[in-house]
């Protein structure tokens, strides 16, 4: 019975279990098919033995499911033709076909050119089954297109995960090239387009070039985003960058998050490894939203500036004409943004990105290192011009910065009710009681991502009313929000990165004291941390408690030079542990795809290096070993599993044994209690008295039956009664 069930299994399933497996099975089986003898009983047993065989099936049909969809269906070889010709169909249009400009946003020779830098210097190397130009090709399509991994992989007929790791190959070795076609300016020459015009020489002479900011979507965790939201109202990074007049961008510096303001990051560009460099005696032009410096140069303020403002009507004073010249030679940077997120339109688009907000920081320095190569090898006029006459006509994207303060105060005063007579003058006991209220309604779940919601601002109107007696509108719960967000920002940024070990914040005088020799080395670090020494601030705890989260701290701001370094120094380490690689499955970075289904694409037809034929059979050996090692262990980890699930089965069929013996004892019939005796070795005068004795009582039938058969002779005369002289039994009674 056992060996048909389990012939049966195999014919069914399809597989091969060892001999020694088979002969555990079959001790289950046999464990199942033990009768028991009882009629009462039978029925129920039978059933529960049926239960348990057909769970013991289920269990190997569901561990063989698994099994079947670890497996992969390799493509067939015409499939494989078909997608290659599919692949050289495709690059043959885009370098034939003259529209490689309208797909990859440059010439043919300008994309042959490409491939063989990135390959010569950027590393870039082509795989068994993919050239270079295939690489680079994807890559482009990609971010001159804004497409999804899906729809370039579906065109390019491969895995998403190949389409991934293609995409990150490229975009690092462009990254490795930034030392080519990204260079600060030495000064040492004027400006081709400052010296050939009478408008700036020699009034701009030393002007080296501009410097802007912009900003670029990200995606980022919820947890994050207020520290990324700024005034777009999506999650941002702001990327501060510089130019020459000839749109070439010679440092660019990503990662900040989007509510850092320009003059935060320009500060810390100067302080940086790979800093911002402007020679001695030379100066950048800047907007009105940066400090004018001996290096930058700014705006009037509070005076016409933008193009767009003087075209009705022209410059009427010295201050208004100095800063139309000023807006015509600093637009160069607002033209280089707009001509790179024209031919690059994944780092202008709107919509949330696929990639996490790393990747989206190196494909903005990718891009850039592409514009500067494009500008030497394959200049477009046109785009230019359409991005300059974008300038002129439209609105200014880049600023809104020259607003002045007074500006700002009329925005205040309209959002608070209009007049000046409404302005609120707060006290220090009215800050703490905002602070305790904000603090509460944090609590309480009413701040998401960093903003307080309508209910919560309600609420704290209601409690700021009533209890403090004061006369408030949302609106004046904004603009003193700002504020107090704004005061507290300027401690936070010095002591931000720096051991609070010998710091503290003293409640009565609201100084932050320490020793005078921790603060002598606060201030040679950080010159600014002078004015702070004895300058009140009051709540500093309750305050870090509401803002110190979202204040944006420039961690993973880098550079092209930075980006190569880190990458370069931690190449060598592993990914090893599980939260690493959920990361990276958050973030798009990786998928959790079966590499063996690119082992099916064709392999290109390339010349391989030379291998000595020796070196060539050593390989095939090691690779095929390797297979057949992975396969075996495959194998022999599903039939432990399944061997694994038969154990429990069988651990379980015993114990409700067990149990069910317990529940419902044994009843001997006469026929075995007849059977039994006669192995004990009774005259056959005293089988009828004992055999009836036994029959009238069943548990003593059941002690008996479970001694050893030596002693049972010994047993059943204590039970019966007393021995005789010539070792008869005699019955009591």
């Amino acid at each position: 019975m056992p060996k048909l069930l389990i012939d049966s299994f195999k014919l069914q399933m399809g597989i091969n279990i060892s001999s020694k497996k088979e002969k555990r099975i079959s001790s289950y089986i046999v464990l199942m098919d033990t009768p028991i003898l009882n009629p009462t009983h039978a029925l129920r047993a039978r059933q529960l033995q049926v239960v348990n065989l057909i769970c013991l099936l289920f269990t190997f049909i569901t561990q063989r499911n698994m099994a079947n969809k670890k497996r992969v269906r390799l493509p067939t070889r015409k499939v494989i033709l078909e997608r290659q010709a599919v692949r050289e169909e495709l690059l043959h249009n885009l370098l034939e076909g003259g529209q490689c400009r309208d797909l990859i946003r440059m010439s043919e020779n300008a994309f042959r050119r490409l491939c063989e830098i990135l390959q010569t210097v950027g590393g870039l190397r082509r795989t068994q089954r993919m050239s270079v130009e295939e690489h680079v090709a994807r890559f482009l399509h990609i971010v001159s297109n804004d497409l999804r991994t899906r729809f370039t992989s579906w065109m390019y007929r491969r895995s998403r995960s190949t389409t991934s790791r293609c995409f990150h190959r490229v975009l690092r070795s462009i990254i490795a090239i930034e030392g080519l076609y990204i260079q600060q300016p030495t000064g040492d020459v004027v400006p081709r387009e400052i010296q050939e015009s009478t408008r700036f020489y020699p009034f701009f002479k030393d002007c080296i070039g501009a410097i802007d900011g912009t900003h670029v979507r990200v995606h980022v965790p919820n947890r994050d985003a207020p520290r990324y939201r700024g005034r777009k109202g999506y999650p941002t990074i702001n990327v501060l960058a510089a130019c020459t007049f000839d749109l070439k961008f010679t440092y660019v510096l990503t990662g900040w998050e989007g509510t850092a303001s320009d003059s935060r990051i320009i500060k810390n560009a100067f302080t940086r490894n790979d800093k911002l460099l402007i020679p001695s005696g030379k100066y950048c032009l800047v907007d009105g939203g940066l400090p004018h410096t001996n290096k930058l140069m700014a705006p009037y303020r509070g005076v016409r500036y933008h193009l767009k403002e003087y075209s009705m009507r022209g410059p009427q004073n010295s201050k208004e004409l100095f800063n139309l010249r000023h807006a015509s030679l600093r637009n160069t940077i607002e033209r280089a943004f707009g001509v790179l997120k024209r031919r690059f339109p994944i780092i202008r688009s709107t919509t949330e990105p696929f990639y996490s907000c790393e990747t989206q920081s190196a494909i903005f320095l990718a891009c850039c290192i592409l514009h500067n190569f494009l500008l030497d090898e394959d200049r477009d006029i046109n785009l230019e011009d359409e991005v300059m006459q974008e300038i002129l006509n439209g609105p200014q994207e880049q600023d809104r910065r020259t607003s002045t303060e007074t500006n700002e105060v009329i925005m205040i005063k309209q959002e608070a009710g209009g007049s000046e007579k409404e302005q609120v003058k707060w006290s220090e006991i009215m800050d703490y009681a905002y602070i305790q209220a904000m603090i509460k309604q944090q609590e309480a779940g009413n701040r998401v991502n960093g903003s307080f919601t309508p209910t919560a601002y309600a609420q704290m109107v209601e409690e700021l009313n009533t209890n403090h007696q004061m006369d408030i509108t949302k609106s004046h719960l904004k603009n003193r929000y700002k504020t107090l967000k704004k005061h507290f920002s300027q401690w936070y940024d010095v002591f931000r990165g720096i051991s609070m070990s010998g710091f503290s914040w003293n409640s009565s005088t609201q100084l932050i004291e320490a020793e005078e020799e921790v603060w002598d080395n606060l201030i040679k670090s950080k010159p600014e941390a002078m004015s702070l020494k004895t300058k009140k601030i009051a709540y500093f705890d309750e305050m870090l408690m509401l803002f110190a989260r979202d204040r944006a701290s420039g961690a993973h701001a880098e550079t092209a030079k930075e980006r190569n370094a880190r990458l370069n120094k931690n190449e060598n380490i592993q990914v090893e542990t599980i939260k690493e690689v959920d990361d990276m499955l958050a973030n798009n970075e990786i998928h959790l795809e079966n590499e063996y289904v690119d082992l099916d694409d064709n392999i290109q037809d390339v010349i391989p290096p030379p291998f000595s034929q020796e070196q060539s059979s050593c390989a095939k050996k090691c690779k095929s070993k390797k297979r057949k090692f992975e396969d075996d262990d495959e194998e022999e980890d599903i039939n432990s599993k399944i061997m694994k699930s038969v154990d429990n089965v069988a651990a379980a069929i015993r114990e409700g044994n067990i149990i069910f013996d317990r529940a419902y004892p044994r009843e001997y019939t006469g026929e075995e209690i007849y059977r039994e005796l006669e192995l004990v070795g009774l005259e056959p005068h005293e089988l009828p008295r004992a055999l009836n004795f036994l029959a009238t009582n069943q548990a003593k039938a059941r002690t008996l039956f479970s001694c050893p058969l030596q002693i049972r002779m010994g047993v059943l005369k204590d039970m019966m009664g007393a021995q005789g002289r010539k070792g008869e039994l005699v019955f009591l009674g």
